[in-house]
């Protein structure tokens, strides 16, 4: 019948339009696999969908290709842009409001030092820093806890913090209670390390110059289970913040923000990481508040000699 191959044609185009949208059904459902494809997810699809395009083409099925090309696109940019949408959580007490800031310094160390200071935060989240940035900054913060190996992350507060857990196998990072005026929260502040192919640098400057803060990507995942655990388990306000390098497009991304909200998206989401990671477009720094506590006035700040952009935000009790 003359008709059976245009249905046949139009059905495979139909198909090879589809077959790309299957990312939003599986990216769950492989583990490890999707994981890393969540990473490079702006750039594999881009590839992707210029290679179709130049096959459809050159050869003799045009249209099926070129409906994949382009739906290929199409879910790299919708699967990158969704997770920057805002959905505020609703306006924050003022009385009861905490400003807190988060950052990777770097390579600047004690150049950072100026700008971490003006931000104005009543608590900061430092990672990758050593010991001239933590006795700079701490002229500025009554306390402090910090560590330099390992996470090499240190917190600094103008109210006294309780340490509630040390940095440890199972934790990169620490978990510590802020005693803030208006009431106690806890805060899990981390530097989690870089999810890899490999196990690198189990420590951080000290001890290894150079040497990378990496896991396996497996490693990453059990790490942000944990982290995600601790942050459920709790009964009372928690806070998670820091460099979770954690994709906001990946499967660890939406396990955390399953008990939590990403306070960060009272406005526009945008990536985080800057420099030669910086066309994978990730957001990999976040501020992240359990329900019951909302966020406003937010921004992302420029750190000298970072390869991330430092986050700001106010958070505290939502408004009755």
């Amino acid at each position: 019948m003359e008709g059976e191959p245009l249905v046949r044609r139009s059905a495979g185009i139909v198909i090879a339009g589809l077959l790309p949208w299957a990312w939003f059904v599986l990216r769950d459902r492989l583990g490890v696999v999707t994981d890393v494809l969540a990473i490079v997810l702006p750039m594999l699809t881009l590839v992707v969908a210029l290679v179709a395009g130049s096959l459809g083409l050159l050869g003799r099925r045009r249209p099926a290709a070129l409906a994949f090309a382009v739906s290929t696109l199409l879910v790299g940019v919708v699967a990158t842009v969704t997770p920057w949408i805002p959905h505020g959580t609703g306006t924050v007490d003022e009385s009861r409001a905490v400003r807190i800031a988060a950052a990777n310094i770097g390579e600047g160390e004690l150049e950072g030092a100026d700008t971490f200071i003006g931000v104005n935060a009543d608590v900061l989240v430092v990672s990758e820093l050593g010991s001239p940035l933590t006795h700079r900054l701490s002229q500025a913060y009554q306390y402090v806890e910090s560590y330099w190996n390992g996470p090499a992350i240190a917190v600094f507060s103008h109210w006294p913090l309780t340490v509630l857990e040390s940095p440890g196998p199972d934790l990169p990072g620490f978990m510590l209670r802020v005693h803030a005026p208006s009431g106690d929260f806890d805060l899990i502040a981390v530097h989690v390390p870089r999810p890899w192919y490999t196990t690198g640098g189990s420590t951080y400057r000290q001890k290894n110059p150079g040497q990378p803060y990496e896991t396996t990507v497996a490693g990453h995942h059990r790490l942000i289970e944990q982290i995600a655990e601790r942050a459920a388990k709790d009964s009372g306000p928690v806070v998670v913040a820091g460099d979770l390098n954690t994709t906001d497009r990946g499967r660890d991304y939406r396990i955390l923000t399953r008990p939590l909200h990403d306070a960060m998206l009272d406005s526009w989401g945008r990536p985080s990481q800057i420099g030669r990671w910086a066309a994978l477009l990730v957001r990999i720094d976040h501020v992240l508040i359990k329900q019951g506590w909302c966020s406003d006035h937010n921004h992302w700040y420029t750190i000298p000699r970072s390869d991330h952009h430092g986050l700001v935000t106010t958070i505290g009790p939502c408004a009755a």
